[in-house]
């Protein structure tokens, strides 16, 4: 699958509010409603331009992933596929991208997702994420890297880097 991931310029930082927008405010809004300057000052305050990276397939954005890496992980607070781009694999190849990554530096990927959010919790359990712990709203879900889990990611990162642009 030739997927790119751009970094997010910060003449278009402005836009990647309102994919949170589009893709998560039914979520949120379900969860424990939806307040637009509380939800857009918190997106502009916790999350920095240079973890946000366009997911392009054939020249088209087909999505948007927003992720850090520390030393205790690689983060992924943001992942969403366009409506027009779902039901493709996408979302397990952004994911399993990332694990890459995280896997090549012995890290463990982390995610928090809505409890509400079906389709995400769906994608990252057939992905063998495992919770990590769990709040009334929240799963915190972590991928550990084993063994067989790191020489597969590791591969899939090495194959992807050369396809991708960082």
């Amino acid at each position: 699958m030739d997927l790119e991931f751009t970094k997010v310029q910060e003449s278009d930082f402005e836009s990647t509010f309102e994919v949170f927008k589009n893709h998560m405010k039914s979520v949120i809004e379900s969860a424990f409603g939806w307040d637009e300057q509380f939800q857009e000052s918190g997106f502009k305050s916790r999350l920095r331009l240079e973890w946000f990276h366009w997911i392009t397939q054939k020249k088209s954005r087909v999505g948007l992933v927003c992720y850090k890496t520390s030393q205790e992980s690689v983060h992924i607070h943001l992942l969403v596929i366009f409506a027009e781009a779902q039901r493709q694999g996408l979302g397990s190849a952004v994911s399993k991208h990332i694990a890459g990554i995280a896997h090549s530096h012995n890290l463990p990927l982390t995610l928090r997702c809505f409890k509400n959010n079906e389709p995400a919790l769906s994608l990252y359990r057939k992905l063998g994420f495992s919770v990590a712990s769990e709040d009334e709203h929240f799963y915190d879900f972590i991928s550990k890297v084993t063994s067989a889990t790191r020489k597969k990611a590791i591969s899939s990162a090495v194959k992807s880097e050369s396809l991708t642009n960082w």
